[in-house]
């Protein structure tokens, strides 16, 4: 492993990491406020925008809304659908549901507004490019307001565009996703009703830009979710946060994405037409104080069998409940995707990309979670595909030991249709023409001599104070603010404390867990099968610690890890001489 310093350690392991992410006023990251925050009226067509839904509330028009299909969709909607409620309470509000996971106005949701009896439509997070279906719902009667993030290719001549990304906006903050800018639209509807309502919904706008995975960084959106994670309202995101963590105090942006975010994303995904209907209405409070008695399993201790008892619960426990079982229903797909893939001869293993086929565009929804596993066991970016109309769509999930950009590296082919997303995680489009080719071209992929820059390399000990410091700062992390990264080397492991569990490997010094999740195959014997007592190792990874009931438990997540000896120090900055550094 190569391993480089970021920066000279100064004797504050929070300084230091803040200053090596270039961080220039620390003290503002660390006590964000809103004294940077976005004009709502800046946003162009946003006054217009709210006073055609207020013109359309004063004359009880019926109101739909599109939820589209992700964490960010659905809090986006939630936003609007609970603001509306709290000014009008007697309002007629229809929300529309993707069957699937979709985004905009499809085809098939097009036509579903167009058959209702709305009057307004509005759509948080999307259908900023959607400019015939917009066109064909403007001549129809029915007025339109998008309140979205992405890019736009070509402004829509009609309906209402809001859209932090235009130009011709006064100003604007590009960072705020499709829940921020419902919560900017909110706060202009306050500023004209002179109420304060926008502030009781800053929960749900945490969700959406941490699932949007922003730029938490920024002074604003840093505000927001800050607020949003000291203010937890939803009952069902508090069910979810509390199952998970126990508590709701001392939140970080990364405990969403651990509890409530990938649940909503397995019930779009996975979960069906009902299923996604009733997180919808769990989110929103429909049908709150209503008790149903729902059977459960319960075991008989003195029979050891389950008998059934029927317990009476609300719409956040049935919600709840059904979430966790989509999740498992999603974790079961993947690991039976990855047994057809192993069985069978659908990777092309040869380049320096895997690319798997699934049999059936069936599988489309979790082909995402699939790339997953295929690149961590390979230890290479990977692509998993179906085939249909004659092309290979799919999900891209890359590795930048490998590729800085797998989805550039795909466009740059000039072979496929489109790679869209993130650098490393992207959906992705290849013409059956250009699909064997392309195999080819992965031929000229080849790993490069990856350097893991760390924050601080501390050598032979396990320094407990810095894992412990940086996990009590955690809330500090998250989007374009990296985690920390540290680097421990020539600890000696003692073999009896090595465990393996599955693709989990875990070692322990110290009172502190070095564990890694998906350690390649043959790792674990490799480091067993010798007559060494103990060996030398050294590890990079992500501090953090595990809470289970009681007990807690500082860790390591390991990133890399290998016996010592191999490492190589690349322009290492030494430490800055202080006080506090000097080892008497």
């Amino acid at each position: 492993m190569k391993i480089k310093q970021i920066g000279p350690f100064n004797g504050d392991i929070i300084d230091t990491i803040l200053k090596n992410r270039n961080i220039k006023d620390i003290d503002t990251f660390l006590n964000p406020n809103s004294s940077e925050d976005l004009n709502p009226f800046d946003l162009h067509n946003i006054e217009l925008g709210a006073n055609v839904l207020l013109a359309h509330l004063l004359i009880r028009d019926h109101i739909g809304i599109l939820v589209d299909a992700d964490a960010d969709g659905f809090s986006s909607a939630s936003i609007i659908y609970q603001y509306i409620k709290k000014i009008e309470p007697d309002s007629h509000i229809s929300y529309f549901l993707h069957d699937r996971k979709s985004h905009g106005l499809t085809d098939e949701i097009s036509q579903k507004i167009a058959s209702s009896t709305i009057d307004l439509i509005i759509i948080p997070d999307a259908a900023s490019n959607d400019v015939d279906e917009i066109q064909r719902l403007y001549y129809m009667g029915i007025d339109i307001i998008v309140l979205d993030h992405h890019e736009v290719d070509k402004m829509p001549e009609h309906g209402i565009l809001i859209n932090n990304q235009l130009d011709v906006n006064k100003n604007t903050n590009k960072n705020l996703v499709g829940a921020g800018m419902a919560y900017k639209f909110c706060q202009a509807l306050d500023k004209i009703l002179d109420t304060h309502y926008a502030d009781d919904l800053l929960d749900l706008v945490a969700i959406g830009q941490i699932g949007d995975i922003s730029d938490i960084s920024e002074n604003e959106v840093r505000n927001l979710v800050f607020r949003g994670l000291e203010t937890i309202n939803n009952p069902l995101v508090k069910i979810a946060i509390m199952d998970s963590f126990g508590s709701l105090k001392g939140l970080a942006p990364k405990d969403l994405s651990f509890s409530i975010i990938p649940m909503i994303n397995a019930v779009v995904r996975v979960g069906t037409k009902d299923e996604k209907d009733l997180l919808f209405r769990a989110l929103n409070k429909i049908d709150d104080g209503r008790v149903w008695n729902v059977e459960k399993r319960k075991k008989n201790k003195k029979t050891g069998k389950f008998d059934k008892i029927l317990v009476e619960q609300d719409i956040y426990d049935i919600a709840f409940d059904m979430m966790k079982k989509v999740k498992s229903r999603q974790n079961s797909m993947v690991k039976k995707s990855l047994e057809k893939l192993k069985n069978n001869t659908s990777i092309y293993n040869e380049g320096g990309i895997s690319i798997a086929l699934l049999n059936s565009p069936h599988e489309a929804s979790i082909t995402g979670l699939v790339a997953n596993k295929v690149a961590n066991k390979y230890q290479k970016p990977a692509l998993v595909l179906y085939y249909k109309d004659k092309k290979y769509v799919g999900s891209g999930r890359g590795d930048e030991k490998i590729l800085s950009s797998l989805k550039d590296w795909c466009n740059e082919t000039g072979l496929i249709e489109f790679a869209q997303g993130h650098a490393n995680a992207f959906g992705i489009s290849i013409p059956e023409d250009n699909f064997e080719e392309f195999k080819k071209r992965t031929h000229e992929v080849k790993k490069n001599e990856f350097v893991y820059e760390v924050d601080l390399i501390v050598r032979e000990n396990v320094n407990r104070s810095i894992i412990e410091d940086v996990t009590n700062n955690k809330h500090l992390f998250g989007g374009k603010v990296q985690e920390p990264l540290l680097a421990f080397i020539g600890i000696k492991i003692n073999k009896n404390y090595i465990r393996q569990k599955g693709s989990m490997l875990a070692f322990y010094e110290n009172g502190v867990e070095f564990v890694m999740y998906g350690a390649p195959d043959g790792l674990y014997e490799s480091l067993k099968n010798n007559f060494d007592r103990q060996i030398t190792m050294d590890f990079i990874g992500i501090p953090s610690v595990n809470i289970y009931g009681n007990k807690r438990t500082l860790q390591l997540v390991l990133v890399g890890c290998e016996r010592s000896g191999n490492y190589d120090l690349i322009e290492e900055v030494p430490d800055e001489v202080t006080v506090e550094t000097i080892i008497f």
